[in-house]
């Protein structure tokens, strides 16, 4: 007979939930999140344009490559904390990271955010009140026919008394270039530099646990990585330098209270974030190069509490309700390159949002093998978007929707057949707000989207011989899909281009044959289409979901390989398979992209007081095209950003 115990509750019993294994955690460690994620999951993907500039994507629900103002299809926390709203992702850097939970497809009953493809969550290492010490971590790497990269960081924790301890990361890295400007007469110039540090400090009793946490990141690239696509290799086509920078600073409170049998987390915190790209826009003939620059800020102050509890033997709860408030600035300026440069044109576009919901799901064990789960969420949003005309300094348009109201459901299933086996079955709905995008100086409205999800599927565990997996089937209907898609003119809008239809098999695998050894991997297969509706903007007809693979795989490999002068010696590989996509819809943007392997070889010897770390990226030197686009003001001259050469990094650290 099955399990008899009651349902777990609260997160780490939702659905669609996966957790990256701790053995792979200490080969990314010092990675950017979104790749790593990427790489570590067959179901994740990225856009892969570069540190800082990425955008995650789950089970193949793509919206855009583009990094515009559209709430981004996957939420992301950093432990409670609700750390983005929009594009590129925060691509922190993993360093003393505890867990990585993906949760997939739409999570608008579990988390506030609501996104409508999923939700990762970085758990960091919380303060510990029973021990002093410190972690430093020094590195360098040589890329294949590139400049010398580095890394450090450091990790210091000390108690405060008997019931507070504090904990800080502080961390740096340099990524060197490999790409070539000879029009510049420059080499290596793609140099890309990450720094940040993390604060933490933990009061607790024996009712409440209190975190008080900070984090700052700033990635900065003193050129992009696009090439040409023509088959010249590593050389960059641009007149003028393509620096960008992104940012993200959050504060934050947690609050977590034991009651009984219930569990009460309540997170508040303060968040901006920032982005500014410079593009080449000059055209060919042209004597007078052009550039545009473009910021887009986000400034958010969001709230969230969630109660999780068991309702006698056979009922669980976990729910609660959202609150953010926000604003959201997209700045654009053209200017020519000459003595002084002068701005020809320019508009802002800003937009304030308040969006709030309460949201909860149910669960009853009618019979100790049986679970039934029932979930909805209502949000209320409203945006308010106003346009300024930065060359005769005047508010041109503005729009003001009034408040949207929304009810989304959620049903799910589990049957324990066995004590080995469980089958499940999940339907649920999320939804994105409409909005307004500015093109030419004026507005034009988009529609909110919604997706529906239906899966099912089986999952077993640790039963034969180690061995245990999940094999689904799943089926979303994407509606009035939003993507930030690229004008004739090159610029950046959010507009409604068409409606989709996913069809998807997900096999997640883990095989610990001894001890010491363990093989973990999934496959992702799908079949997408994306019948085209904005005639005028982006043309008519049917064609695949841009950015999304019809095939995606992983496989990683960790052991405990022995020891070597007392040292334990621990070996990894990570293998993830690209498949073909296209970039974008619309004029110019159907570019080919993907079809290539991601490898990345580890060796670890040492313990937890002292380790040497060998890492080696693409041992086989593959060449492939990760990003189908350079410049969008350029796109009648075809670009790519390449996959990074063999790569190796070696790193030393040691605790005090």
């Amino acid at each position: 007979a099955a399990s008899s115990a009651v349902p777990p509750v609260g997160l780490h019993d939702g659905g669609g939930r996966s957790l990256i294994t701790p053995g792979a955690l200490y080969r990314v460690e010092g990675s950017a999140a979104s790749e790593a994620v990427a790489d570590l999951s067959a179901t994740v993907d990225s856009t892969r344009q570069g540190l800082g500039r990425n955008k995650l994507f789950v089970r193949g629900l793509a919206d855009s490559a583009m990094n515009g103002p559209l709430q981004a299809t996957v939420g992301q926390y950093l432990g409670d904390l609700r750390l983005s709203y929009g594009s590129p992702d925060p691509d922190l850097a993993l360093i003393d990271v505890r867990r990585i939970e993906v949760f997939e497809g739409p999570q608008g009953t579990r988390f506030g955010a609501g996104s409508i493809g999923g939700v990762l969550r970085i758990q960091p290492e919380p303060p510990s009140l029973f021990e002093t010490s410190a972690r430093l971590t020094i590195g360098v790497g040589a890329t294949s026919g590139g400049a010398e990269s580095g890394e450090t960081a450091l990790v210091l924790n000390r108690p405060m008394g008997n019931q507070a301890a504090a904990r800080i990361v502080a961390y740096a890295r340099h990524d060197g270039g490999f790409l070539d400007s000879p029009m510049q007469g420059l080499h290596q110039t793609d140099g890309v530099d990450t720094v940040g540090a993390r604060a933490a400090l933990r009061w607790t009793n024996e009712i409440w646990t209190v975190d008080l946490v900070g984090l700052a990141q700033r990635v900065s690239a003193d050129d992009a990585q696009n090439v040409s696509a023509d088959g010249v290799a590593f050389s960059r086509p641009s007149r003028v330098l393509e620096p960008y920078e992104s940012t993200i600073a959050i504060a934050g409170l947690t609050a977590r209270r034991q009651l009984g049998v219930a569990t009460l987390v309540s997170a508040t915190s303060v968040s901006r974030q920032e982005l500014n790209e410079r593009f080449d826009a000059s055209q060919p003939g042209d004597p007078v190069s052009a550039v545009v620059d473009r910021r887009q800020s986000i400034l958010a102050v969001a709230s969230e509490t969630r109660l999780e509890m068991s309702i006698g033997d056979n009922w669980t709860w976990s729910g609660g309700g959202t609150i953010a408030v926000g604003e959201t600035l997209v700045e654009r300026r053209r200017l020519t390159i000459s003595p002084t440069d002068t701005s020809i044109v320019g508009a802002d576009l800003k937009r304030t949002f308040a969006e709030a919901a309460a949201f909860g799901e149910a669960a009853f064990a009618p019979t100790p093998d049986w679970r039934l789960a029932l979930g909805a969420r209502l949000s209320a949003v409203r945006i308010d978007s106003d346009i300024h005309d930065v060359v005769v300094d005047l508010r041109i348009g503005r729009d003001h929707r009034g408040t949207t109201y929304r009810l989304t459901p959620s049903l799910s299933a589990r049957w324990d057949v066995s004590p080995a086996i469980t089958l499940f079955g999940r339907f649920e709905q999320a939804v994105r707000p409409a909005g307004v995008n500015e093109a030419g100086g004026a507005f034009a409205r988009y529609q909110g989207d919604q997706v529906t999800l239906l899966e099912l599927g089986a999952r077993t565990r640790e039963s034969w011989n180690g061995l245990s997996g999940e094999l689904s089937a799943g089926w979303m209907d994407w509606r009035d899909v939003q993507a930030d898609i690229v004008t004739e003119g090159g610029d950046l809008v959010t507009d409604n281009v068409g409606d989709g239809i996913i069809h998807f098999i997900s096999l997640k695998a883990a095989w610990r044959p001894t001890q010491k050894l363990e093989l973990s991997g999934g496959l992702f297969l799908n079949e997408s289409s994306l019948t085209r509706t904005r005639f005028s903007t982006i043309g008519g007809g049917t064609t695949d979901i841009p950015n999304v693979a019809p095939v995606g795989a992983q496989l990683s490999l960790d052991w405990e390989a022995g020891q070597i002068a007392t040292l334990p010696l621990r070996l990894g590989a990570d293998f993830r398979y690209i498949g073909h996509s296209r970039l974008g819809v619309g004029p110019m943007l159907d570019v080919p992209q993907g079809g290539y392997l991601r490898s990345e070889l580890t060796a670890r010897l040492g313990d937890d007081r002292r380790a040497a770390t060998l890492r080696i990226s693409n041992p086989f030197d593959a060449s492939g095209i990760r990003y189908g686009i350079g410049s969008p003001y350029q796109l009648s001259e075809p670009q790519a950003v390449p996959v990074r050469p063999l790569t190796i990094r070696l790193t030393f650290d040691a605790a005090f």
